[in-house]
């Protein structure tokens, strides 16, 4: 064995000996492993809580969008669908007409976002009545909006465009609007767009906003996987293309690059605001956890100095046998190296085996009738159990420097009073 290495385990663990010393160690080892287990743990349920929340999104609006530079609305087209159809992993690719409108029920008013349904949009398990087989003026709405309006499945309603509002405020006439029946409720995971949701066949959302045949406001492309990398290498995939296809469009005679037609943007485009919060959150509870390791360090600190105050003989006496002050320093370093790599083993076995135990044994269940999933969420990550494990190394070894310092200038001393 290293002779520092072996000279740094009789330090930490002394034989026949237990002091205040060895009490402040344990503490140190434990401190370490509480707060390891305790960042891996908090680090792995905000996974979870992320990747449910990111599974609800994408349950319902589209991992890709793309949408015009150049306008509110553009003009469907085949080709451009047809060659990001035939794309790996694309699961469809939807031209979707969107606004804002008003639906009435007797006196009950509310402003519903108005979408076309198409495939990809409706799923049939989101369905509480009726189904998605919509025809004629035929309407599906979200559960928390049907309750606010009042209504039942069948109802008659009125769909009034914001053109048509607006003009009849400045005609001080009532608005015309479009009848339009109930044909289905359903419950998304999101409680936002229950609220808010109105879907109805393009026909329908076409009249309201009064544009031509083929207009879309975006076409939403639905990939087979919810997997983010899948989803950034698609982007820049659909990105290459629409630049092809938009090089296709001009004559080769313009000698500028055109200003770009499409513009594409992902689930977290859309979604900037949630991500963000996501983000900050991950942040700012990391930094809070991360306190525990701290104080453990402190801990570690006050440890190794007291081992240096109490090593002045042993100190002397290696050096008095030819040790370098490189030793000496390298002999407490590799101490606090040993401490934290102890402490950070019993965290990483606590840590991990919590979050397995509650990804396969469902230790904290949930109400299924009040939450949207039975199971706690949570999802072990290992780059961020590496991350946690390295942060926790280097604080160990940072925290022994000090005291390795000031052991040297003991040596120092020792050797100008022996002179």
């Amino acid at each position: 064995m290293n002779v520092k290495l072996k000279i740094a385990l009789r330090y930490i663990f002394p034989k026949g000996k237990f002091d205040f010393i060895s009490i402040i160690t344990i503490v140190s080892i434990v401190g370490i492993a509480i707060g390891v287990a305790a960042l891996i743990i908090v680090m792995s349920i905000f996974n979870g809580l992320r990747t449910s929340a990111e599974g609800m999104i994408l349950d319902i609006d589209p991992a890709i969008r793309i949408v015009s530079s150049e306008g509110a609305y553009f003009m469907i087209d085949s080709v451009l669908i047809k060659k990001i159809n035939s794309l790996h992993g694309i699961k469809s690719v939807n031209p979707t007409l969107q606004t804002k409108a008003v639906l009435v029920k007797d006196a009950n008013i509310e402003i519903v976002e108005l979408i076309s349904n198409s495939v990809g949009l409706l799923d049939e398990k989101l369905f509480i009545y009726g189904d998605n087989m919509l025809e004629g003026n035929e309407i599906v709405v979200g559960i928390a909006l049907d309750d606010r309006l009042k209504g039942t499945l069948f109802d008659t309603l009125l769909l009034i465009s914001m053109n048509s509002l607006k003009n009849s405020f400045n005609t001080l006439q009532l608005p015309s609007g479009l009848e339009v029946f109930s044909k289905g409720i359903i419950q998304m995971s999101i409680k936002e767009y229950d609220l808010t949701n109105c879907y109805a066949n393009y026909n329908v959302v076409r009249q309201i906003l009064n544009v031509s045949d083929g207009m879309i406001s975006h076409l939403d492309i639905f990939l087979t996987t919810k997997n983010s990398k899948n989803i950034e290498k698609t982007t820049t995939l659909i990105n290459e293309i629409l630049i092809k296809h938009q090089a296709i469009e001009h004559t080769p005679l313009l000698k500028k690059t055109p200003p770009k037609k499409y513009i594409v943007q992902t689930w977290i485009d859309l979604n900037k605001d949630l991500y963000a919060i996501m983000q900050m959150e991950r942040i700012a509870v990391f930094c809070v956890v991360s306190l525990i390791l701290l104080i453990a360090m402190f801990n570690v600190f006050a440890s190794l100095a007291l081992t240096v105050m109490e090593k002045k003989q042993e100190i002397s006496l290696l050096k008095a046998l030819g040790a370098e002050n490189n030793m000496i320093t390298h002999i407490y370093i590799i101490e606090g190296a040993i401490i934290g790599i102890i402490g950070t083993a019993i965290g990483l076995l606590i840590g991990i085996g919590f979050v397995l135990a509650q990804i396969h044994f469902n230790l904290f269940e949930l109400d299924s009738n009040a939450y949207i999933t039975s199971s706690f969420p949570i999802r072990l990550d290992l780059v961020e159990v590496l991350v946690v494990c390295v942060f926790s190394l280097f604080l160990s070894v940072l925290a022994a420097y000090f005291p390795a310092k000031v052991a040297t200038k003991q040596i120092h001393n020792i050797r100008l009073y022996n002179e």
